[in-house]
């Protein structure tokens, strides 16, 4: 491995990830569902200063991710307000640290241009887009992203200063697991399996129990306490989060044989783009690409195996498992940037000026797509939605919005300065992961509050009903158009006798 460490990033690096991270964002609204979701919760958690429990809805547990991403959006909607910029500005301050380890990285596996790496990675499709999306994914990749580059500095050191750079290593696996809980350790698994194969001589001063203590108290202790506090929790954390992801179709998420598939080669093919492209052209097409790959890993060249276990782990174990979505391989193509920047650093030796016009052209159209896509039209967007609302009610003066069994709209807490919640029409058990709550629509009905009830027009029929059968009854106020549904808005009022 070459030795020779590069200088601080460019300014123009900087000024690159500053663009492509902030580009647009605070012009579009939050998007429904999830954008909603983690938006809330962060809302919730700083309004109710809570930052032990997450909630959705500010009373009833939600526990489908750890909270790390939820007190990084509490703590900016506390500095910022309650506004899109601040729920996206920790996922831009994510893309811009995971674009610097990226330098950190290529310092030690493309030290002739260490610049190539991060440059590739920002402006390929997927990490660019990812940048302006509410999500856990662009924090995580960022944490991986600095677990791995701990892990390379303290490979290529040698000895001096190894131990400090381990525990670096293992203090961001505990911040990925306190982000997205076991998916966040998939890098870990291949990274371990290269070890173990090839630098076995690293498993001892990589595995000294100061590593793993430190990993244990950062990433288990939020968890401990919540169990501590209810222990069914281990259950459901063991249960639906983890054996049901894996083995099940309980969370409805492209489950069927063929999902990793539909889902992930689309995204790996696109996100890498337009590097992935300029790549194969370089090395004389697909073929001469896979040969060029396939004779790097047969010389083992540590670095090679490195990124082909860092890649193909987890890209295995997410084919397997049954809970699949697009975002999933977000960290992944960190180690596919790095893998591309091999070619591409000769073609820049060859053509800088065509290298320079493809950064010029890739980083101007990644902003003109974040541009498009912020003001494209969606009947998802949150913003649009809380509009309707306001001009059916006018001047009325609510405590909240219930919504009566369908998922709750939750983005509209960056908007409306009322109480949104989901309940069923009739009894149902919660789960920790599910967004309705326990109550039944009479026991919602017979609360003080002023609420306004929305449900999808194909139900409001059965809803009317039930509502008479809680001994009150519905009048209609209007109705709003979301996510492809025409929402009916009532107010409850008593029964006439």
């Amino acid at each position: 491995m070459n030795h020779h460490v590069a200088a601080r990033p460019p300014a123009w690096l900087l000024a690159l990830l500053f663009v492509v991270a902030f580009a647009f964002q605070g012009t579009r609204g939050i998007w429904e569902p999830d954008e909603g979701r983690y938006s809330s919760a962060g809302i919730h958690m700083h309004e109710n200063g809570d930052w032990l429990v997450p909630t959705v809805d500010g009373e009833h547990p939600h526990l489908t991710k750890p909270p790390l991403t939820y007190w990084a959006l509490a703590a900016s909607f506390a500095l910022l307000g309650h506004h899109e910029w601040a729920a996206r500005l920790p996922g831009a301050l994510a893309f811009i640290a995971t674009g610097l380890f990226v330098f950190g990285l290529g310092r030690r596996l493309c030290p002739v241009k260490p610049w190539l790496p991060p440059t590739v990675w920002a402006l390929s499709f997927a990490p660019a887009v990812a940048s302006n999306i509410v999500s856990t994914d662009p924090i995580l990749a960022s944490f991986e992203t600095a677990a791995m580059y701990a892990f390379v500095e303290a490979w290529s050191r040698d000895g001096a200063g190894t131990r400090r750079w381990f525990l670096a290593m293992w203090l961001a696996w505990g911040l990925a697991f306190l982000t997205k809980g076991p998916p966040g350790l998939l890098p870990l698994l291949g990274m371990v399996a290269f070890v173990a194969v090839h630098e076995r001589r690293h498993l001892r001063p990589m595995f000294a129990p100061a590593g793993p203590v430190l990993f244990a108290v950062v990433a288990f202790t939020w968890f401990a306490v919540l169990i501590a506090q209810q222990p069914d929790r281990l259950r459901y954390f063991l249960g639906y989060e983890v054996y049901d992801r894996l083995f099940t179709a309980a969370h409805d998420r492209n489950a069927r044989w063929y999902g990793a598939i539909e889902v992930y080669l689309p995204m790996l093919l696109v996100g890498t783009l337009p590097w992935s492209a300029v790549a194969v052209v370089t090395t004389g097409g697909p073929r001469a690409a896979w040969h060029q790959w396939r004779d790097r890993l047969r010389q083992r060249r540590p670095e090679w195996l490195l990124l082909a276990y860092w890649l193909l782990v987890p890209l295995a174990v997410l084919c397997l498992a049954r809970s699949r979505l697009q975002l999933y391989v977000l960290p992944l193509f960190v180690p596919l940037a790095l893998i591309l920047s091999r070619p591409l650093a000769h073609w820049h030796e060859r053509s800088a000026w065509r290298f320079a016009a493809v950064v010029l052209a890739a980083t101007v159209a990644m902003v003109a797509f974040k541009g498009t896509l912020a003001h494209w039209p969606s009947d998802r967007d949150a913003r649009a939605i809380a509009a309707q609302l306001r001009a059916i009610l006018d001047s009325r003066s609510i405590d909240g919005i219930v919504f009566v069994g369908m998922r709750p709209y939750f983005g509209l807490n960056v908007y409306l300065d009322v109480a949104v919640e989901g309940v069923q029409i009739g009894e149902r058990k919660f789960e920790y992961s599910k967004y309705l709550a326990p109550e039944d629509l009479c026991a919602e009905i017979a609360t003080p509050e002023r609420n306004v009830y929305a449900i999808k027009s194909h139900q409001a029929a059965k809803f009317v009903a039930a509502v008479g059968r809680c001994g009150t009854a519905a009048s209609r106020l209007g109705t709003v158009r979301a996510d492809g549904h025409d929402i009916e808005l009532f107010e409850v009022v008593p029964a006439v006798r």
